[in-house]
C-alpha cells in the first residue's frame, strides 16, 4: 500500500477530529439534525423505535455508545470521524479493480483531503457511516467478482442490506450490484452469486420491514419520509424552482377533515382527564358506530395522570366513524359519569376512514366544511344544485356569509363583523373575498378536488381547516361547569406515530401526484434541473430556503465554485475513461443512481456525499492524464 493513501488516511482522522474538538464548518451543533440524538437516547434508556420517519440504521449506531458511556455526543463522533478515516484505503482498494496504482493513490488522496462526509463525520448525520458500509459493500463485490465466492457475495448484501437503513435511497443498490453481476458475466455461479446477494439483503431488511409490517400492515422497508419529500419537489417547479414555500399549492398540506387511509389497522383513540377536575376519573369507555353498522361499546386502558387509550376495529372500507366517550369518576364526584361530548349520541365525534385524500369524505353532510362553502358560493354563481341543504338550512345555513361566518370562528372568535367582504363571479370562475383579503377562487370546470381551488391568505386558509359537525350548531352548550370539568380532553384518532406517519406518507404522494399530473412538463424540467443540481452546492440568503449562519454567503460562493470544479473535472474523468475503454460502467453507474432516485424530490447536494469517493475516482482520471499530458509535451522532440 502507497504511503500516500495513509497520509490520507491520517489527513481524514485529523481533520475530523479537529472539526470535533475546535471548530466545525457547518451550522448544526454535535448533535446534528433529524433528531438522532433523541431517538438514541431513548433507544439506551431500553424504550422502543419512536418514528418511521428515519430508518434505525444510524439511531442504533449512536444508542450504543450512548448505552455503554452515557449521553456524551463527543464519544460517537471520534467513532464516526475514525471511520470515515478509513475512507482512503476503501477508496484505494476499489479503484484499483479498473485504475492504475498511481490514479488510484490520486483518488484515495482526494477522498481524504476533499471529501464532504469529514465534514458530516463531525455532527449527528448518517452520512459519514453510511458511506463507509457502503464503500465497504463494493470493495466486498469486487472481491465477490474476481473469486466468484459466495461469501464475498453473502457479505456484500449483507452491508448493502443495511446501508438503506442509513440512507433509504439506496435500498434498490442490492439489486442493482446483482443485475451488474449477472450481465457482465453471464454463468450459473453469477446467477447464484447474485441471488445470494440479494437474499442476503432482504435478511439485513427484513427485521425492520417486520416491525414495520405488523404495526402498519403496509410493506416499508426503510422509513415514510419519501412521501413528503416528493411532494416537496413537486412543489419545486417553474417560478417555484428554488422555494417550494411560495408555491401557493403548499398550503394543501394540511388535511381539510380529520381522517384516516389505513382501513385495515385498529384505530387508536387517545384521551385525557381535564385539569380543572378535582379528580381523576376512574374509567373510561368508548361507545362507536360506523355509517352502516349499530352502536357498540368498548372499554379503554389507562396509559397513567388521567390518560385513556382504546382500540377501535378498523371498517376494511371508506367509512364515517361516530364515537363518544364516557368518563367514570369516584362515588359521590359531581358527576359521577360524564360524557364527551356532552350530548353524546345526538352530537358525536365524526372521524373518517378513506382513500379520498383531496375530495369530499364527508358522504353523509354531517359536517360544515370548506367544500360546503365551496357549494354555495357555485349555486349563488351558477345556480347549481346545493347537496345537504336540508341539514345545513337546519343549521342555520342558507348562504355563504353564514357557512364562512361558522368556518372562521376559530381566528375571529366573537368579533361580530361579517367575515365576507363579498362575492363575485364571471363565467369561468367565483371568487369568495375576505376581509382580511384572503381568497377562495372557485374554478367553474372542477372536478370536486379541493387542490383544484386557489386558496389565498390567512383566514381562508383557517376556513379550508375548520369543519365543524352540523349536530354541534344546533342548541346551545347546557353543561354545567362542573360537568365540563368531567368531560374528557384532547381527544385524538390515530395520532401516535405507527398510524399517523404511514398515513401521512400516502397523503404527501397524493398531493404529490395531484401536483404531477397539473403541471408534468414542468416537474420533468424540474428534476432535470436537480439531476445536475445534486452535484453543486448552491446557495441563497433566503432562509426559507437554505441554511444560513455567519459568513454563509461567502462559503456558499466557495462551495459553489470548487463544486463545479469538481464536476468539470468529474465529467472529464469520464470522458477520458470511455477513451482509455476503461471498466468504468459499475462506478458510473452507481454515481448516476443517486440523481435517478431522488431527483424527482426535495434534494441538495448532501445526498451526493454517499457517491462522492466514486467522483473522486473520476476525478482522479482526469488529473492523472493531464498530468500525463504535461509531462508528455515537456519531453524534448527530436527531428
Amino acid at each position: 500500500m502507497d504511503r500516500r493513501v495513509y497520509g490520507a488516511c491520517l489527513f481524514s482522522l485529523s481533520l475530523g477530529l479537529l472539526f470535533v474538538f475546535v471548530w466545525a464548518p457547518h451550522p448544526w451543533g454535535a448533535e446534528g439534525f433529524d433528531h438522532y440524538h433523541d431517538i438514541a437516547l431513548e433507544l439506551a434508556r431500553g424504550r422502543p423505535f419512536p418514528t418511521m420517519e428515519v430508518p434505525w440504521g444510524y439511531a442504533y449506531f449512536l444508542a450504543a455508545f450512548y448505552h455503554l458511556f452515557g449521553d456524551h455526543t463527543w464519544i460517537p463522533l471520534v467513532a464516526q470521524v475514525g471511520l470515515n478515516a478509513l475512507m482512503p484505503l476503501l477508496v484505494y482498494a476499489l479503484a484499483r479493480t479498473w485504475l492504475d496504482h498511481r490514479t488510484s493513490v490520486w483518488a484515495a488522496v482526494l477522498t481524504g483531503v476533499f471529501s464532504f462526509n469529514t465534514v458530516y463525520a463531525s455532527t449527528q448525520s448518517s452520512d459519514a457511516v453510511c458511506t463507509v458500509l457502503f464503500l465497504a459493500a463494493l470493495v466486498a463485490f469486487a472481491q465477490a467478482r474476481r473469486r466468484e465466492s459466495f461469501a464475498w457475495f453473502a457479505l456484500t448484501g449483507l452491508l448493502a442490506g443495511i446501508a438503506p437503513q442509513l440512507r433509504p435511497n439506496l435500498v434498490l443498490i442490492p439489486v442493482a450490484l446483482a443485475g451488474y453481476a449477472v450481465l457482465e458475466r453471464r454463468r450459473v455461479t453469477r446467477l447464484a452469486g447474485a441471488m445470494v446477494l440479494v437474499a442476503c439483503a432482504a435478511a439485513a431488511l427484513a427485521p425492520w420491514t417486520i416491525r414495520n409490517y405488523m404495526l402498519t400492515r403496509t410493506l416499508l422497508p426503510t422509513s415514510v419520509h419519501g412521501g413528503v419529500q416528493l411532494w416537496y419537489g413537486t412543489l419545486q417547479v417553474g417560478p417555484y424552482l428554488n422555494g417550494r414555500t411560495y408555491n401557493p399549492a403548499s398550503v394543501f398540506e394540511a388535511p381539510v377533515f380529520p381522517y384516516t387511509s389505513l382501513d385495515a389497522v385498529p384505530l387508536v383513540v387517545q384521551a385525557q382527564g381535564k385539569a380543572c377536575a378535582n379528580a381523576q376519573p376512574t374509567a373510561a369507555t368508548i361507545t362507536y358506530w360506523y355509517d352502516s353498522g349499530a352502536p357498540r361499546e368498548i372499554a379503554a386502558r389507562q396509559a397513567g395522570d388521567g390518560q385513556f387509550i382504546a382500540d377501535i376495529p378498523p371498517p376494511g372500507r371508506d367509512a364515517a366513524l361516530y364515537f363518544y366517550l364516557t368518563a367514570a369518576w369516584p362515588a359521590g364526584h359531581d358527576p359521577e359519569r360524564q360524557t364527551t361530548p356532552s350530548r353524546a349520541a345526538s352530537a358525536p365525534f365524526v372521524y373518517f376512514v378513506t382513500q379520498n385524500h383531496l375530495g369530499d369524505a364527508d358522504a353523509r353532510g354531517d359536517l360544515l366544511d370548506i367544500f360546503d362553502l365551496v357549494r354555495l358560493a357555485r349555486r349563488d354563481a351558477w345556480h347549481e344544485p346545493l347537496p345537504f341543504a336540508d341539514g345545513l338550512a337546519r343549521a342555520g345555513i342558507h348562504d355563504a356569509a353564514a357557512a364562512a361566518a361558522i368556518l372562521a370562528r376559530p381566528v375571529t372568535a366573537d368579533d361580530p363583523a361579517p367575515v365576507l367582504e363579498g362575492s363575485t363571479h364571471t363565467d369561468a370562475e367565483a371568487v369568495i373575498a375576505f376581509r382580511d383579503g384572503s381568497r377562495i377562487t372557485v374554478p367553474r370546470v372542477w372536478s370536486g378536488r379541493l387542490t383544484d381551488i386557489s386558496i389565498v391568505g390567512p383566514m381562508a386558509e383557517s376556513v379550508m381547516t375548520a369543519p365543524v359537525p352540523l349536530t354541534w350548531l344546533s342548541d346551545g352548550d347546557r353543561t354545567t361547569p362542573a360537568e365540563r370539568c368531567a368531560e374528557l380532553e384532547s381527544v385524538r384518532v390515530n395520532d401516535v406515530f405507527y398510524r399517523r406517519e404511514p398515513h401521512l406518507m400516502r397523503r404527501y404522494a397524493a398531493l404529490a401526484l395531484d401536483n404531477i399530473r397539473r403541471t408534468p412538463v414542468a416537474f420533468a424540467l424540474a428534476s432535470a434541473y436537480r439531476f445536475v443540481r445534486l452535484f453543486v452546492v448552491v446557495g441563497t440568503a433566503d432562509r426559507s430556503t437554505a441554511q444560513q449562519f455567519s459568513s454563509s454567503r461567502t462559503v456558499y460562493l466557495v462551495a459553489t465554485a470548487a463544486s463545479l470544479a469538481y464536476l468539470i473535472l468529474f465529467i472529464a474523468g469520464v470522458w477520458r475513461a470511455w477513451r482509455d475503454r476503461d471498466a468504468f460502467w459499475l462506478p458510473l453507474l452507481l454515481i448516476l443512481y443517486v440523481p435517478a432516485t431522488i431527483a424527482p424530490v426535495l434534494t441538495n447536494m448532501r445526498y451526493t456525499v454517499t457517491v462522492q469517493p466514486l467522483v473522486f475516482m473520476f476525478v482522479a482520471k482526469a488529473l492523472s492524464a493531464k498530468r500525463m499530458a504535461a509531462a508528455a509535451h515537456s519531453q524534448p522532440r527530436f527531428q
